[in-house]
Order: structure tokens, then C-alpha cells, then sequence
């Protein structure tokens, strides 16, 4: 204790209640009786309401509170951390306080962290206090260190009761894909882009998942309105929006309206062998030079990129074409799917000729003259006339078939590729008619539509991935012949049903753990998607034009 503030003179008097001698004040009292008289850790101990002094912090994000809907994040024993706990002492921001006790100001000098164990519920200060005692005129001046001790408490913030409590949102965005088969491969695609932008998931309240896509829900219309408009960015779909009336209020013109955007993905995905009607031209939505033959679907952004399945050997730029979503649409019954990506079959390349000349035609030395075909990434393609062998049949049988391909440039003999295979496939009586009857006169229906090079495999790799499928088969255990399978049954689904949706938000960044590309390669093969464009990858970083579209609020509504 050291009494400060009073000049130094030569007269001395002894202390009124302990006789040491001191320097004249106007208590007359030393600085030790002084200390016994005003305890200042009572007084700055004491809470607003008499009690322990309290920080509230959320138990789900750790966010401690600064006012009734303000949660702020610090670090432990941090400065800001200190100016939180500094605010919550009332003693040191009023002044009604401690007059009562005989101090007329209590200015803090300084404040230091007293170490405490990170799991104790408590934060412990160190202060050092000047406080003035007795009347202002002639007060004196005791400064003090004193450690003040805070309790801390659970308090639910904002945003995390939002979280947990039922129809608190505004606005959701239904994804959807209908297919036949019931692919998950777009949608995986769609995972890995959101999973790449924290921007835009941070306005995602809550997301579910349904047999063909996913729910999110959002705050605010604006949010949900830009979350749809990137979507449609990474992967072309048709937008829809419907609101329903919750409740109102006439008097104060009031209402609660929940607003629905779906989002229908074009149920097409890269690498699916289509027919083109050519009746889809008096509709409008023809895919151009396309229109009324067999085509594959080359490359999926924001629009599809098709190329012919049986293509002429003049012109490598007329073998491509871009359908848009709106013209898919408008004419969605005149694009049918003839295989997906499981009926894929893997040939061996036995020969390789590039188709040169041809009058008029170009080769893949003549159509570098067009810029804009390069800017969609088809330089890397050229014509060819390519013989190839099924890989189940090499030492069994000697056929070999021709087809014309665009892949001139990535083959070379021996490469193994994955194709369909067009004259062993069965179709049903109707969809064979069907098909007869969509193609145009010129159209010749190939026997086999090469796809892509499969990467690192070699023949023989397909024959060990069945042994291992079938090693895996014989090894589930068949279901219980008892009055329990129904139960099984359906606690196993719901096992995997909250499994399948926890390792989704996983992917898409929503459980804060960071995106690993290598993972996503192993998992759902995204690489594979988009190898050799890049134009989707572009199509990703989209976070400066996604906050430029929530400060714009979106000013149209979907329809």
C-alpha cells in the first residue's frame, strides 16, 4: 500500500490509530489502517446484482457475449479477451458504486491475466487500482493491485438457437436430378464446387439431404437467391420460385412468407450417350448441326457441350455443338438417354490413322484458324479412324471393329479406352423404333462410340476389379430369417441414412473441417469429371461475383 498525491514536507504526525509516523493527510491515518478500512477486492468483486462477477460464452461456436445478440469469438488471455472482462466489472463503469464505501473515483492503471486452467470455468485478473479516498476536496489517494476473479457460463447465442430451433428460416433451395438410373454424379460435382467456396456456404443455415438432392436453408431471400444463381453457374438447371403466406399483419402490414427455389439440374451428365431428335428443330431447341443424330455429352458447365458419336472425317468443328439449359427445357422429350457411364466397356486400340485431307475438310492441322473453337477447349481433339478390340476378348476371339473418333490426338496403339458398345447392346422394341425414327437420313448408327483414355490401367485390370466385387459379394452375410428383420432393416437404413448425410456436409465444408482435393479424388473421382478443360475450374471462383449479387439483392425473381 502506498499513499500517493501529497507533498513531502518535514512534519510528521502520528497515525490516529496505530501511532506510526506519517506524513500529514487528511484522514490522518497510514497507509496500512487505510487498506484494513477500504478493501477494494470487495468492491470490484461484486456483479451488477450483488453476485460473482459473469462472462457468458456459447457452448456450440465458443463465442462470448458483448451485448443481447452480439457474439464475438476471442482467443484465450488475449487483449480483446481482457477489454470484454474490463467492461463487465460495473465498479469500474459507474460511479454510484463505490460512493456508498467512501471512495469517490476508482481509476484503473494497469490489468495483467493471472493464469488459470483452461477447463476450470474461470478467468482470473490482475489489476492495479488507483482510488481516491474521502471527499473530493480532500481526498486521498491509495493506489492497490487486487486479482479479480470472472465465472463463466453457457449462454446459447443467436445464431446457434436459429440452428436448433424448427421454422426459423425464410427462404430454401431444393437441388434436384431426376434420373432413371439414379446417378449421384452431378451432385457429387456440385459438393466438390461448394465445398471450394466458403463464401458461398457461410449463409447456410441448415442443409438435409432427399433421394434426389439436397435442401438448404437460408435467412434471408437475397442469400438463397444468390446461392441458386451460382449453382446454375457450376452446373445448368432451371430455377423456380414459389412462396407460401405463413401468417400476417394488417395493422402493421406485416407478413411471413417462406420462399421455395427449385433447382431442376438437366438431368444429363458428362459422358452420356443421347439421341437428338430432329423434330426438335421445328421446336426451337435443336443443339444446331447436331440436331437428329447420336451425340455424347462431351463437357458440362453452365451449358452442355455435345459431340457427334459418328462423326464425318472432313470437319472436326462441326462434330461439336453447345445445348443451353433453356432449350433443354423447352424440348426436355427430345433428348433421350441411350447409355450412362455404367455401360461403358473397356477396348484395346489396335491401330490409329488421323484423318488428313478430304476436299474442303479440316484436320487437325487446318482448325487452329478458329479462335472461339479453341477458347472451348476442343484444339486438343482431332479426327480419326481408330480399330479397336474388346479387352474381354483378346486370346478368346480376333474381332476387332472401326469406328471414326474425335480422340485422334490422346490414342496410340495398345492404349485401352472406355467405349459403348453398340452391337452387342439389346434395346426394347420401342426405343429402337423410337431411335429409327429420331435420326436423320445421312445418319449412320455407329458400332462403337469411343469415349476416353482411361489413365494408368493396362488390359487385365478390369478382370481383377470383378474378382475383387465378387470376393466382396460373397462375403455379406445374409438377412436373418427372423421377426426382428423388419427392425434391422429399418435401423440399419436410418444408420445409413445419417451417415451418408453426415459425410455429405462433410464434403461440402459445412462440419468446419478443411476441403481435401485429394480425398475427393479417392472418393467420387472429381478429377476424373473435369480433366482436360478448364473452364469449370474458372467457373469455381466465383466468390467476388457472388457478394457483388447480394449487394445488388438480385433485383429480378426467378421464374
Amino acid at each position: 500500500m502506498e499513499i500517493t498525491g501529497q507533498p513531502k514536507t518535514a512534519i510528521q504526525i502520528p497515525c490516529c490509530l496505530c501511532g506510526t509516523l506519517i506524513t500529514p493527510n487528511p484522514a490522518n491515518q497510514c497507509g496500512t489502517c487505510l487498506a484494513q478500512q477500504f478493501d477494494l477486492k470487495s468492491i470490484l468483486q461484486r456483479g451488477p446484482s450483488g453476485g460473482d462477477l459473469t462472462i457468458y460464452q456459447c457452448r456450440q461456436c465458443r463465442r462470448y457475449q458483448h451485448t443481447d445478440s452480439y457474439f464475438c469469438h476471442h482467443d484465450p488471455e488475449s487483449p480483446s479477451l481482457l477489454a470484454l472482462c474490463l467492461k463487465n466489472i460495473p465498479a469500474l463503469t459507474s460511479n454510484h458504486a463505490h460512493r456508498s464505501h467512501g471512495l469517490s473515483c476508482l481509476t484503473l492503471v494497469d490489468s495483467m491475466w493471472i493464469w488459470t486452467e483452461p477447463h476450470s470455468m474461470r478467468l482470473k485478473v490482475r489489476l492495479t487500482i488507483r482510488a481516491d479516498v474521502g471527499e473530493s476536496n480532500r481526498s486521498v489517494t491509495v493506489q492497490q493491485r487486487v486479482p479479480i476473479e470472472f465465472h463463466v457460463q453457457w449462454k446459447q447465442c443467436v445464431d446457434c438457437n436459429r440452428e436448433f430451433t424448427n421454422r426459423t428460416w425464410h427462404a430454401v433451395v431444393q437441388l434436384r436430378q431426376k434420373r432413371r438410373d439414379e446417378s449421384k454424379k452431378a451432385l457429387l460435382l456440385l459438393e466438390s464446387a461448394i465445398a471450394r467456396n466458403a463464401e458461398v456456404r457461410k449463409h447456410v443455415l441448415r442443409a438435409d439431404t432427399s433421394r434426389n438432392g439436397f435442401d438448404f436453408y437460408f435467412m434471408e431471400l437475397m442469400h438463397a437467391q444468390a446461392f441458386a444463381s451460382y449453382l446454375s453457374s457450376v452446373y445448368p438447371m432451371k430455377i423456380k420460385t414459389a412462396q407460401k403466406l405463413v401468417s400476417e399483419d394488417r395493422r402493421n402490414n406485416t407478413a411471413n412468407v417462406k420462399t421455395t427455389t427449385v433447382c431442376d439440374m438437366v438431368p444429363l451428365n458428362r459422358y452420356d450417350l443421347i439421341v437428338c431428335d430432329k423434330r426438335a428443330a421445328k421446336d426451337g431447341c435443336g443443339p444446331g448441326r447436331l440436331n437428329g443424330r447420336m451425340c455424347l455429352v462431351e463437357k458440362v458447365s453452365s451449358t452442355l457441350q455435345l459431340v457427334d458419336a459418328s462423326p464425318s472425317r472432313t470437319n472436326l468443328q462441326d462434330c461439336f455443338a453447345d445445348l443451353y439449359p433453356e432449350k433443354y427445357w423447352k424440348g426436355e422429350k427430345h433428348f433421350r438417354i441411350v447409355f450412362s457411364e455404367k455401360r461403358l466397356v473397356r477396348f484395346v486400340v489396335m491401330d490409329v490413322e488421323l484423318c488428313h485431307g478430304g476436299s474442303g475438310g479440316n484436320n487437325e492441322y487446318e482448325y487452329d484458324d478458329g479462335d472461339d473453337f479453341h477458347k472451348n477447349g476442343n484444339g486438343k481433339y482431332a479426327l480419326a479412324d481408330v480399330e479397336v478390340a474388346r479387352e474381354s476378348d483378346l486370346g478368346v476371339s480376333e474381332e476387332t471393329f472401326h469406328c471414326i473418333t474425335h480422340l485422334g490426338n490422346l490414342l496410340e496403339i495398345g492404349d485401352v479406352v472406355l467405349g459403348y458398345d453398340l452391337v452387342s447392346a439389346v434395346l426394347a422394341g420401342a426405343d429402337e423404333w423410337s431411335m429409327k425414327n429420331a435420326f436423320n437420313s445421312n445418319f449412320n448408327v455407329p458400332d462403337i462410340v469411343l469415349v476416353k483414355k482411361v489413365k494408368g490401367g493396362g488390359a487385365g485390370s478390369s478382370s481383377q476389379q470383378e474378382t475383387a466385387e465378387t470376393e466382396k459379394m460373397e462375403k455379406k452375410e445374409k438377412s436373418k430369417s427372423s421377426s426382428s428383420k423388419r427392425r434391422e432393416k429399418r435401423k440399419q437404413k436410418q444408420e445409413k441414412k445419417m451417415k451418408d448425410l453426415a459425410d455429405t456436409l462433410e464434403r461440402m465444408g459445412f462440419t468446419g473441417k478443411e476441403h481435401s482435393d485429394e480425398s475427393d479424388q479417392d472418393e467420387w473421382n472429381v478429377e476424373e469429371n473435369n480433366n482436360d478443360d478448364g473452364d469449370l475450374e474458372n467457373d469455381l471462383k466465383l466468390a467476388s461475383e457472388y457478394g457483388a449479387v447480394v449487394e445488388g439483392n438480385l433485383g429480378g425473381d426467378y421464374e
